[in-house]
Formats: structure tokens, sequence, C-alpha cells
């Protein structure tokens, strides 16, 4: 079965994260997600998750870029605590370049403790996180418009100025894309950023690691009231929603369902055809872009051939 959509529903594009079991592979993996129709692909920014050894993101995002020719490329996200925000745009001006401008630049305020912990970095609390991500957005915002910056705050002290320079210097640099769940996140990052990610299970990362206990509570009224948080921002930023999407019928997709009991999350897990038509469902809030990370394996592959 092939969704349909109504006129009244934004049409959807659908970008898809690369898999844990296909880490080792990103541009092969890159090109197949191209040749399936899909509309774009995520490189995520991670030393590890569970048991996924994650690859670099620019170098995963630069495989995928020189495997393909046509499909979007994007970081999803990467993470602020990682870097200074100048190797940040650094990065995506030269993915921008190796990828023929198909890059779109994606920055998160970083949510996982144990990574920083191993690494010896510091962890900021909540409040220090979103001002720190603040900050970095206006300094990269700065940067791909000018490839200089001059930035006094709490957080980063920035002089690029003068006979200064980022580089590599492009007439068209990538848009640049913010992630935010909480309130203040979405009121202070959409106006800096050209297109914006809602995170609906936001509050289930916010104490450092996935809590599914929180992320099944997330419930629909909370999406649509990040979505119009937005709009009374900005009428027109194309706005995006980022999923854990588990779709199938076998064992890993039953847990996780059922580990969302009644939640709104639950709907993105089950039977594909379900999850499809939850999917294309979306559009009707005003969501223009989905992101899909697999929650369980093969997911991509079932929604494949109902959403493309």
């Amino acid at each position: 079965m092939i969704v349909q959509r109504t006129d009244l529903e934004q049409l959807l594009e659908y970008f898809v994260n690369m898999p844990g079991a296909r880490f080792h592979e990103p541009g092969i993996w890159a090109r197949e997600m191209e040749e399936a129709g899909w509309d774009g692909i995520c490189a995520s920014d991670h030393f590890w998750v569970t048991n996924h050894l994650y690859p670099h993101v620019f170098v995963a995002a630069t495989q995928m870029a020189c495997a393909t020719s046509c499909i979007k490329i994007t970081s999803s996200f990467c993470n602020n605590l990682f870097r200074s925000p100048v190797e940040f745009v650094q990065g995506v001006l030269s993915l921008q370049q190796a990828s023929n401008g198909r890059f779109e630049a994606g920055l998160g305020a970083g949510w996982a403790e144990a990574e920083m912990k191993a690494i010896g970095m510091h962890y900021p609390p909540p409040r220090e996180r979103i001002s720190r991500y603040i900050e970095a957005m206006k300094i990269a915002g700065e940067l791909l418009r000018t490839n200089q910056c001059q930035f006094e705050g709490e957080h980063y002290q920035i002089d690029i100025s003068g006979d200064q320079r980022i580089g590599p210097l492009l007439d068209s640099p990538p848009p640049l894309v913010g992630s935010a769940g909480g309130p203040r996140g979405i009121r202070e990052i959409t106006p800096l950023v050209d297109r914006i990610e809602i995170k609906a299970s936001a509050r289930s990362t916010r104490g450092g690691s996935i809590d599914l206990g929180l992320m099944a509570t997330v419930t629909e009224d909370e999406v649509r009231e990040s979505i119009d948080r937005v709009r009374q921002i900005s009428g027109d930023i194309p706005i995006g929603i980022f999923l854990l999407v588990a779709a199938g019928e076998n064992e890993a997709v039953h847990q996780m369902k059922a580990a969302m009991g009644n939640g709104y999350l639950g709907n993105f897990m089950g039977h594909p055809e379900d999850v499809a038509q939850a999917l294309e469902n979306l559009g009707k809030l005003g969501i223009t872009r989905v992101q899909l990370t697999e929650f369980a394996p093969d997911s991509q592959q079932h929604l494949a051939p109902l959403l493309n």
C-alpha cells in the first residue's frame, strides 16, 4: 500500500539516519538509499550509543557525498559539546564543497552524558547546555554568512576578523539546521536557523541518557504546542521532526511498541503500513520533513516502498 496524500497535507521529505549495522560502509549505504528514493540521508555525531560504534560524522558524511550524486545529506546533529562552532563551520563548508551543494549543516546541543565523561570532557547541566548551544548557533550563522565572526559571550569568545577567514569560501554556503524540544530552545534557536527540527523525545534525553519511560509519556498535544511555538516566531520557516521508528512484524518491534504503551510516539512503531500512515499524518501538523532513526533493525527497508 502506498500512502496517499490529500491536498491539505504538506508534501513530506523523508531523511534516513545511517543505522548501526551499516556504520562500516557509509558510502555503500548512501548509494543504496539514493537508489531507494529517499529524499535525504543523515550522519550522526557520537562515539558510541549502547553497542553501536559510530564513524566520525564529517568523515562518514564525506563518504556519503562522494558515493552519491543527487540525494541531500545532513549532519544529525553535530554535537556542540564535542568541538568549537568554528571547527563545525569549517567541516560543513568542506562538506558543502565535497557534495556539490547538497549538504545541510545540522548542529545540536548534545545530550549523551556517558560519552562526555568517558572521554574526560565536561558535561554541562541542561541550562548551560542550551546556553552554549544558542551562542554556538549565533557564531555558526555569522561564519556561514561572512566567513568571519566577532563574538563575546558567556561561553565563547571569538575574533576571526581582518585578514582572517574560515574556509573554503563558497558562493552558496549550506543552510543551517537546528534541533530544539523545550520552549527556550525553540524560542531562541528558531530565529537563528534556516530550518528547525522538533525533537519530540527531548524530555527523554534531557537527563543525559535515553529514558524510555519518559518517551512513552510524550503526547501529540506536546508536538502541536512545539510547532505552534515555532510558528509564533516564524510563519514560514520549514519544520522537521526527529523520530525513532520501529517498523515490522517481529519481536523487536513488538517490544518497542509495548514499551511506548499508549504514548504518541508509539504510533511510529508497529506494522509498516500503520507506521507509514502515522508518518504521513505529520503533514497535517505542518511538518515538512521527517528524520527517521531506526529503533528496530530493517525498519527503513520495510518503510521504503510505502513512503518513496
